[in-house]
């Protein structure tokens, strides 16, 4: 068991993916749109790097939704035990 601060992040990260496929976007498209370069990206979603504020606002705002709405459903995940891919 990991603690909350990697749990979230597996969980955000988790909810971004599965928020761009939702929408039939690659993570390709979700760096596009946000001005991000893919392997910065994917660094971000891999949990190499945990994902900085401003990046975070960019990444809900191109997926269409606030960065709270992002963040509780992430949260949602994460107590329900869905897994993190």
């Amino acid at each position: 068991m990991g603690t909350y601060g990697s749990d979230i992040q597996s969980a955000i990260a988790a909810e971004i993916k599965a928020e761009t496929a939702a929408i039939g976007w690659k993570q390709a498209d979700l760096a596009k749109a946000t001005n991000m370069q893919a392997s910065t990206l994917h660094r971000y979603l891999s949990g190499a790097r945990d994902i900085p504020m401003p990046a975070f606002a960019g990444i809900a705002s191109a997926l269409g939704l606030s960065m709270v709405e992002l963040a509780q459903r992430a949260e949602r995940r994460l107590e329900s035990g869905e897994e993190a891919s």
